[in-house]
């Protein structure tokens, strides 16, 4: 942390690293990494960033960075100040919107491609209702389904202070399939309660809670985001995004879902992912204010996310998360007229387009960046972008 209350992230860092270097700093960021941190005593700053404890930083980063509160600060990228960048040539820059401010567009929403960002400069927010959320977390049966996704469609546009993680689990125990829904609310305990009571009448359970921000990923969820980071795993993930939430298509999947873990209970601790988070604080910055192209078009974030340990299953779980992914891409499941992909939650086999944008003004930016930084290629292992205008085709 800096005094002027900007925080630099070094490019080796995760996410759980940041925390603790608040911490000992004496502020705070939006979530928590870690069950051992305590509430600090003296809240003070929130930085918009993302739920997952052993992510990259500087990926999320890179790649733009949604989050439970990007309905008021925007995407993690929106909050770079400045960047410092090795080239592939040793070439050390400097990125901002002063200094190289082309590159420094490029960087959030398409940084991989360019050189190794070494460090990043973030600004922070004032805390949020004092640091304390509102947390409800509910279990519903498929007798119930139907409900809890009128329920979800009812909060579209979303509340900037609310933001929903649905997960479809599976019960250890009997592979029964089941529908977790974690509803955080960054204000007041009886209005967030308001946006529970459309979902609690049809749920099977139902804890409430008010977390200091730094508990919020140890204490809600049911601890699903934290079981990802268990070593050992294999996962594979898919992604797509849709305006809503189509109830006839995603009753199916969760029916697909519950048969095909049953069949191959070695996939039983994979997940389908719903990310219902507000938009207002992303589609206040313009559609070019960064490379990050899907200002406007992020309403409901699904990932498809396979996790096993046994190796005799990756190849049905690859076909099956693939053969989903490309079904809610389909203009009539997600409501847009191509597919459209974060690239962060991207696997790879996406058309370029999907992931960056498919305005003929950004294939030229990007693609003149991508020759300019990094003429030989030497970034091209995740999501490369085009070296020639044709290579978007």
């Amino acid at each position: 942390m800096h005094s002027d209350n900007t925080l630099t992230v070094g490019s080796g860092a995760i996410l759980q690293d940041i925390t603790a270097a608040m911490y000992d700093a004496r502020r705070e960021i939006s979530k928590l990494y870690s069950d051992e941190q305590k509430r600090i005593d003296e809240p003070d700053l929130l930085i918009a960033i993302g739920a997952c404890p052993c992510v990259g930083a500087m990926g999320v980063i890179l790649g733009g960075g949604v989050g439970r509160l990007q309905g008021k600060h925007g995407l993690v990228s929106d909050a770079v100040q400045k960047v410092r960048l090795a080239l592939y040539n040793g070439t050390i820059l400097e990125a901002s919107k002063d200094v190289n401010p082309d590159l420094f567009w490029g960087i959030r929403g398409a940084g991989q491609n360019f050189g190794v960002v070494i460090q990043a400069t973030l600004e922070t927010y004032p805390q949020t209702n004092g640091g304390e959320f509102y947390n409800a977390d509910m279990i519903f049966t498929r007798e119930h389904l139907d409900s809890a996704i009128d329920a979800m469609n009812s909060l579209y546009p979303v509340n900037e202070n609310l933001a929903l993680l649905i997960f479809y689990v599976t019960n250890a125990t009997t592979l029964e399939p089941l529908v977790a829904i974690n509803l955080v609310y960054s204000g007041p305990e009886e209005e967030g309660k308001k946006f529970t009571e459309r979902f609690s009448p049809f749920s099977a359970s139902l804890n409430e809670s008010v977390i200091p921000w730094v508990n919020l990923n140890s204490q809600s969820g049911g601890g699903v985001v934290l079981a990802k980071c268990i070593p050992g795993q294999s996962h594979n993930q898919y992604d797509s995004i849709t305006k809503t939430v189509d109830k006839a298509t995603f009753r199916e999947l969760f029916d697909s879902y519950g048969s095909f873990i049953a069949e191959y209970p070695a996939l039983a601790n994979s997940t389908v992912i719903l990310e219902i988070f507000p938009q207002q604080g992303i589609d206040a910055y313009p559609r070019n204010f960064s490379a990050f192209p899907h200002r406007g078009s992020l309403d409901t974030l699904v990932e498809i996310e396979m996790a096993y340990i046994d190796q005799s299953v990756a190849e049905v779980a690859d076909s099956w998360a693939r053969g989903w992914r490309d079904r809610l891409s389909s203009p009539e499941v997600s409501g847009y007229d191509r597919m459209v992909i974060y690239q962060n939650y991207g696997h790879g086999d996406e058309p370029i387009a999907a992931l960056y944008g498919y305005e003929q003004w950004r294939h030229e930016r990007l693609t003149g960046l991508k020759r300019t930084y990094d003429p030989r290629g030497q970034f091209n292992g995740y999501h490369a972008i085009p070296a020639t205008l044709e290579g978007w085709n």
